[in-house]
């Protein structure tokens, strides 16, 4: 028997978790998304360190924003799906912070919380893309 090891991905730079994206706007063929106080590296001193995410060559067929209408942890939700770039325009005056980042084959998930005036929703942003995901720093 062979078996083969997918190995879990542990070498991440930045930890975005608890970091609130600020803004995302379109940028060629890819999307990029600011932060209120940038992201935390994974290395010590495990500094705060201001800085942007940017994806490359996004396949924006395959980009999807969830949003549930209920925050909790188990139980029935109402919600909606749409388009990754029909949200970006709407999202002004928002803030969505992110619980959990996931990597996988051209996909990059984020799950989170989307403020919206003073309702608080629970969201889901999937960024597929066949770049790389590039963090743009100030040091």
């Amino acid at each position: 028997m062979k078996t083969t090891i997918r190995s879990n991905i542990k070498n991440l730079p930045y930890s975005l978790h608890d970091m609130c994206v600020t803004e995302m706007r379109i940028l060629d063929d890819g999307l990029h998304m600011s932060f209120q106080n940038g992201f935390v590296s994974t290395t010590e001193p495990y500094e705060q360190i201001e800085g942007s995410v940017q994806f490359h060559h996004v396949d924006w067929d395959f980009c999807y924003v969830y949003i549930l209408d209920f925050c909790d942890n188990i139980g029935s939700f109402t919600g909606r799906k749409q388009f990754l770039i029909d949200f970006i325009p709407m999202f002004v005056n928002q803030n969505f912070t992110i619980i959990d980042e996931t990597y996988g084959y051209n996909q990059s998930k984020f799950s989170g919380f989307l403020s919206v005036g003073t309702e608080i929703k629970e969201c889901m942003i999937e960024v597929y893309h066949l770049g790389d995901m590039e963090y743009i720093t100030e040091k």
